[in-house]
């Protein structure tokens, strides 16, 4: 039997007590699950050759100051293997590829509000 990938579903009642724990964390939470659900599903099934160099370079950044979440690529890299083309990141962002990112947030976004939400109830605790 095959190992199911993760998914932020699965998973939702463990960010939720580690939400209740420390509610000022939510967007750190976030930011780890959704990056876990990225190299898990959408990353490993469509750059499976290059799947460790993205999954290497695939992070999150909860900002304090600026309040909000960041994911992306932490490092560009610029040429492919051969020295010509964009490389890996760049064939993503100039939309040569598919973007990894995307699906997964826009399929999580009701997940996403419900934890801020409960967050924010427990702030106000």
């Amino acid at each position: 039997m095959a190992k199911q990938p993760f998914t932020l579903e699965k998973h939702f009642d463990k960010a939720i007590t580690k939400i209740q724990e420390k509610p000022f964390k939510v967007m750190n939470i976030i930011g780890q699950n959704l990056v876990k659900e990225i190299k898990a599903t959408t990353l490993k099934s469509q750059y499976n050759t290059r799947y460790k160099i993205l999954a290497k370079t695939l992070g999150y950044w909860a900002r304090k100051n600026e309040k909000d979440l960041q994911i992306g690529f932490k490092m560009s890299i610029e040429r492919n293997q051969v020295g010509v083309g964009p490389g890996i990141v760049g064939g993503i962002m100039s939309g040569a590829e598919s973007d990894p990112l995307k699906p997964v947030v826009l399929k999580n976004v009701e997940a996403i509000k419900e934890l801020i939400g409960i967050a924010l109830k427990e702030i106000d605790k």
